[in-house]
């Protein structure tokens, strides 16, 4: 894998005062296909989050624990990063680093794996393992599995990605299997800037449902978030961010109920959610005071989701609501802030903030927010 990485790696010596638009958009790419096509590898350091049952159980390594996301420091990390990898070879199948992306995958979307990761689930104390943030990432990657094996252009990828997808469905079953149970069990939201942000999950939750066609996840899931939200009003954005947010709660809430309300319905709904000053205090820039630091450079991650919640909700709005030019504006702006920071941090942003910065890019393409590829 390191000969892998060292060829796919070459563009990296270009300097970008060198390069046109394209081929510095080209560049940036490539640098961020590097973050996750090694880092999957890196076992170490590692927060594993494993409740430790006995002496035995603590002598258990990351790779032990989990065969295939055993890497990028966390396992949420590490799903989301194969996540990133699935995305560029369906929008890029014949990218430089394709042959490195299929061996990796060749490497971890084994069955065997992936019904080891799928055990893990079942162990004592493990039903609840990264509920909810790690499950939408790993529905998030089956989806764009299902995706490059249907619609690749190229026959050998889609063909391989059968295989792939057939085989991380064994974990994804098993993680639908776990939001059913908790959704009747789900009271209350978690309005947290960080990991168990629930509207953040129902969304990607619920974008999996809708392209697999399981009508009754999908429903469950979208009464859970008329339930939880269909009342929300005057939502305190102006309190926003938190010290190492990652999410801004209001705007993911915001983003979610794109997916749940008719436009009409929205409009009404968004209309009656914002307040004059928490909108201004979500234009503002997120000051990020140590890049260095693993904790505060989640505000890295802050700018890119600001950026594809205001690009999907600007998306969803009608073109004379006011809200609509501003929030399309601004995603922009976001995104290019994070860019700007993206490759100044070390290990603590490396190890994750790539495939957010590829979700925003995304999502900003859809929205007409970037020039055609």
């Amino acid at each position: 894998m390191r000969t892998s990485l060292l060829l796919v790696g070459a563009l990296s010596l270009i300097t970008s005062t060198s390069l046109g638009a394209q081929e510095l958009a080209d560049h940036q790419l490539q640098r961020l296909i590097e973050m996750p096509l090694e880092n999957i590898f890196v076992e170490y350091p590692n927060k594993t989050s494993h409740i430790v049952l006995d002496s035995l159980d603590a002598q258990r390594t990351p790779r032990e624990l989990h065969p295939a996301f055993y890497g990028s420091f966390d396992w949420h990390s590490s799903v989301h990063s194969h996540w990133m990898l699935a995305e560029v070879i369906t929008s890029h199948p014949h990218h430089p680093a394709r042959e490195a992306i299929i061996e990796a995958f060749n490497q971890h979307f084994t069955e065997a794996k992936m019904r080891g990761e799928a055990a893990y689930f079942d162990q004592k104390l493990a039903s609840t393992y990264e509920r909810t943030y790690g499950w939408a990432w790993l529905l998030k990657l089956s989806q764009q599995l299902h995706l490059l094996a249907s619609s690749s252009p190229d026959t050998s990828l889609r063909e391989q990605a059968k295989g792939w997808a057939s085989h991380v469905d064994i974990l994804a079953n098993k993680i639908v299997g776990k939001w059913k149970e908790y959704l009747p069990k789900m009271t209350y939201p978690n309005r947290i800037g960080t990991h168990s942000n629930s509207a953040f999950a129902l969304s990607f939750a619920i974008d999996y449902a809708r392209v697999v066609g399981d009508k009754p996840f999908e429903e469950a899931l979208l009464s859970k978030a008329r339930e939880l939200h269909g009342g929300d009003k005057r939502i305190p954005a102006s309190w926003e961010p938190n010290a190492t947010d990652f999410f801004s709660p209001s705007l993911m809430v915001a983003d979610l109920m794109t997916r749940v309300l008719s436009q009409r319905e929205y409009v009404h709904w968004l209309n009656s959610y914002f307040t004059a000053d928490g909108i201004a205090r979500l234009c503002q820039s997120v000051v990020v005071s140590d890049l260095s630091d693993y904790t505060i450079v989640h505000l890295v991650g802050l700018s890119f989701t600001r950026a594809w919640t205001m690009a999907r909700i600007a998306g969803y709005l009608p073109p004379g609501h006011p809200l609509r030019k501003r929030f399309r504006s601004t995603a922009r702006v976001m995104y290019e802030a994070g860019m700007g920071q993206i490759f100044r941090s070390n290990y603590g942003g490396d190890h994750w903030l790539a495939s957010f910065a590829r979700y925003a890019e995304q999502v900003l393409r859809e929205q007409q927010l970037f020039p055609a590829k």
